[in-house]
């Protein structure tokens, strides 16, 4: 099951414990996963059907979370609080992390693509012609628009308003809610020579 291999490779112990995931459907954010989950499987099998539009607007109504079944979320990520989260069509990878009030969009049908183990915290925002390198985090209220971020950088909000971009480090949320040992691997199959495990 998707579900399940996504929630295997999440480090807290409400998604995997002792190695098993731990799926609670009354746990909201497990469940608004679930269904979004379920919405595009549904989509993937059935082109027929419209139960997966449904799915999708239970979602939304449940949870504040607008993401359409068609939209090609990795295989492992997780959603923290998702109530008013946005995530269009932009191009995701693995170990992403995604906090509530974040939008992933559009500007002028060009969206953005998201590297591995990239963090978007609550209320920022990643839109049109951006590129965001693995391992790099755009921190709460941050409003990237048509701008590349480099891999290994954190994007945080300057005390003038302006984005104050650091980098030289590895970003913390890929490290936070994923398992060291799938980050490692992450790391070297896409050809970045840094151990996540060593910062």
């Amino acid at each position: 099951m998707r579900l399940e291999y996504c929630f295997q490779k999440i480090r807290v112990r409400r998604y995997c414990l002792d190695g098993q995931a731990n799926f609670g459907h009354l746990y909201s954010d497990h469940y608004l996963m679930f269904l979004w989950f379920l919405s595009n499987s549904l989509w993937r099998g059935n082109g027929r059907s419209d139960a997966y539009n449904k799915i999708y607007l239970l979602n939304k109504c449940l949870h504040g979370f607008d993401c359409a079944f068609d939209t090609a979320l990795p295989d492992i990520f997780i959603v923290i609080h998702g109530v008013g989260t946005v995530l269009g069509k932009a191009s995701y990878s693995n170990f992403l992390a995604v906090y509530h009030g974040c939008t992933v969009g559009q500007t002028q049908g060009i969206y953005p693509r998201l590297g591995i183990g990239v963090g978007i915290g609550a209320g920022a925002a990643i839109i049109g012609r951006s590129c965001v390198g693995d391992f790099s985090s755009v921190g709460a209220g941050c409003a990237v628009l048509n701008t590349d971020i480099a891999a290994n950088t954190s994007v945080l909000q300057g005390s003038d308003g302006k984005l104050a971009i650091r980098g030289g480090h590895v970003a913390a949320i890929a490290k936070e809610y994923f398992l060291d040992e799938f980050l490692y691997a992450a790391t070297y199959s896409n050809g970045n020579t840094t151990d996540l495990r060593q910062t």
